[in-house]
């Protein structure tokens, strides 16, 4: 149902607004910065904290962080953390100064993810396994 309600969100957008961000762009925009993703724009999915060279630290928001780092993969940004070496890949856009991300991975199934940044970030990342 939320893949659905991601395209109807999309058709309702000029064609400008419907463009996905490239790794650049992504890049200039989360670098240095502390995101908080939410579905519906409000229940918390997590934090990820962008460091330098595409470096990451994620968060389910339990204390605990765990390292990876993103790439481009055919024009999706995809993370592969220190727990797990598959990429997960996400498709981002702006959505009225914040992002959208749809998750790549299950695309073809009806439980497909879209979380959304919350703004302002409601909560620290505070990884206790990095004494931070």
């Amino acid at each position: 149902m939320r893949i659905i309600t991601f395209i109807l969100a999309l058709c309702a957008l000029p064609v400008s607004a419907q463009t996905a961000l490239t790794a650049d762009e992504f890049e200039a925009r989360v670098e240095g910065k502390t995101l908080d993703f939410g579905y519906d724009g409000e229940t918390p999915y997590g934090l990820e904290r962008y460091l330098p060279d595409r470096r990451v630290l994620w968060s389910w928001g339990d204390n605990t962080c765990e390292p990876g780092k993103w790439h481009e993969e055919n024009g999706e940004i995809c993370f592969v953390y220190d727990f797990d070496p598959t990429p997960q890949c996400w498709t981002y856009y702006d959505m009225d100064g914040r992002l959208m991300a749809v998750f790549m991975n299950d695309i073809d199934t009806a439980t497909g993810t879209v979380v959304y940044e919350l703004s302002p970030v409601a909560r620290e990342l505070i990884c206790d396994n990095f004494g931070m």
